[in-house]
């Protein structure tokens, strides 16, 4: 764990780092009294989490805030204020605040916060690596819920189906299947959605210039942290050329319906 103090009063600063220090032996606890090392510490590559004082002879929280979150986009920043708590919170959260305590009370819960800060953290980092490996798959991937709406496609996917991400996250999965194939395919979800893993089969794939492509597809049940199956994830791999093109060049408009 990266971690930087920004306080200019030395007494607060000596209670936090001490407490830091107590709960985080092995973390890097970094310090800034004044712009000067504040300044030099924003030169480092990243930081897990800062944590700063609102009311600063040289600064305010808020502009440490926005200036931590240019610099590293996925610092969790922590905010101590001694007054004004909802009315500074209300403006720091617009800027990507992770959580406000107020003094002298926030510091016996600096330590909690700061390990849900970096628990945070962590799932992020967690979350992206687990993006990156899917979406360097050369298959598509899409999820779709149990209303039958799509909620993730990989890279592979929206090659594959021609849509952009933000063109069909959210919108049923119907549009992907022939008229003739929906209750099939629904049957298919049903049972993933009832855990079982449905093993590679062949159908057939709508594109969004409304040509349909031979794929495989194999569907497999998405478990939450509760081991319940909120989504299921159809794995597509194309396995011919589309065998029917568009109609009409105005099939891609149609997305928008």
């Amino acid at each position: 764990m990266d971690l930087l103090l920004v306080d200019d009063n030395p007494t607060d600063r000596m209670v936090i780092q001490a407490r830091l220090r107590r709960a985080f032996p092995s973390a890097q606890i970094l310090a800034a009294d004044g712009s000067l090392q504040f300044n030099e510490h924003l030169k480092r590559d990243g930081c897990d989490i800062v944590i700063t004082d609102y009311w600063l002879g040289w600064i305010d929280g808020l502009s440490v805030l926005q200036r931590v979150r240019a610099r590293w986009p996925r610092t969790r920043v922590i905010m101590l204020t001694g007054n004004g708590g909802e009315e500074v919170a209300a403006s720091a959260f617009k800027y990507g605040l992770y959580h406000y305590l107020l003094k002298p009370d926030g510091f016996d819960e600096l330590v909690a916060v700061a390990e849900a800060a970096m628990e945070s953290r962590r799932r992020e980092d967690f979350h992206e690596l687990m993006a990156m490996i899917v979406n360097s798959l050369p298959d598509g991937v899409h999820s779709v819920d149990a209303a039958g709406m799509i909620t993730a496609t990989n890279a592979a996917a929206r090659q594959i189906y021609g849509y952009e991400d933000t063109e069909i996250v959210g919108r049923t999965n119907e549009i992907l299947l022939p008229a003739g194939r929906r209750g099939e395919i629904q049957r298919l979800h049903e049972r993933a959605f009832g855990g079982e893993i449905v093993p590679r089969f062949p159908t057939l794939q709508v594109r969004s210039d409304g040509a349909e492509i031979a794929v495989a597809m194999t569907i497999l049940p998405m478990r939450d942290g509760d081991g319940a199956v909120s989504n299921v994830a159809c794995i597509t791999t194309p396995i011919g050329k589309p065998i029917r093109e568009a109609a009409a060049p105005s099939a891609r408009q149609s997305r928008t319906g």
